[in-house]
């Protein structure tokens, strides 16, 4: 597992009972640290070379970089495999720069907590190996539940559920700070669950940001929500 944040700490939670799992990091003390806490194994990056599964959950501009300073340390059959929340352009790239004898996948787990119920992960199979299945199997016994998909028909649907979601609770909260000091008192219980799911998006800006640039689609679901919000306002103005 390359990763320490978020999804690095939740999948290796998830697989520490269905695989042998090595919490990698270039900040090896903190590798370590997380790893005991977890129950996992820590280790540098280096020790990728005995992996048969490279699991990089790390930011998605970081990814190609990663994959060019790794690639030659990956062992023949291993196969790579990538967390990314856009998948159109990036696998194409990621690709080009992995061993051809390496396998790759690119997955997207629509959660970020052991936690929840619903485990839902979109599989998108790139360059499969005889790896891959039995990637799968652990992922299935670890409590996910897999669909098949392209690159391009995710990325469609992110539009729908990650940009324009995304896209709406950033503009509200924008409009909420000009207000809500004077409202305070006026928070619906239906607000103030809305605003922990802002808090959520806002602690993960920098994600909520790549996502609304690099999903090609995104721009025309912004475009036709905002003319869906304008529709409306006509509307409730008459």
């Amino acid at each position: 597992m390359i990763g320490t944040g978020k999804m690095g700490r939740c999948l290796s939670t998830l697989l520490r009972d269905h695989a042998v799992v090595t919490l990698h990091s270039r900040d090896i003390k903190k590798a370590r640290a997380i790893a005991r806490r977890i129950g996992v194994d820590g280790a540098d990056i280096n020790a990728i070379s005995g992996s048969d599964v490279i699991l990089a959950t790390i930011p998605t501009g970081a990814l190609q970089r990663f994959v060019e300073e790794s690639a030659g340390a990956m062992r023949p059959g291993a196969i790579f495999v990538d967390v990314s929340s856009v998948k159109v352009g990036l696998v194409e790239e990621v690709l080009k720069r992995l061993p051809k004898g390496t396998g790759y996948v690119s997955i997207h787990p629509l959660f970020t907590s052991p936690k929840v119920k619903e485990k839902d992960v979109a599989f998108i199979p790139v360059r499969e190996t005889a790896t891959v299945e039995r990637f799968l199997e652990t992922l299935s016994k670890s409590g996910m539940s897999i669909f098949r998909t392209t690159a391009e028909e995710h990325d469609r649907a992110t539009a729908a559920t990650q940009v324009l979601h995304h896209f709406a609770l950033l503009a509200m909260e924008m409009v909420l700070q000009r207000h809500m000091k004077s409202s305070e008192r006026f928070k619906t219980h239906s607000l103030r669950k809305t605003l922990a799911v802002i808090r959520l998006v806002e602690r993960n800006r920098e994600t909520a940001v790549m996502i609304q640039k690099l999903n090609k689609f995104g721009k025309g679901v912004r475009e036709e929500f905002i003319r869906e919000a304008e529709a409306l306002d006509r509307e409730f103005s008459n």
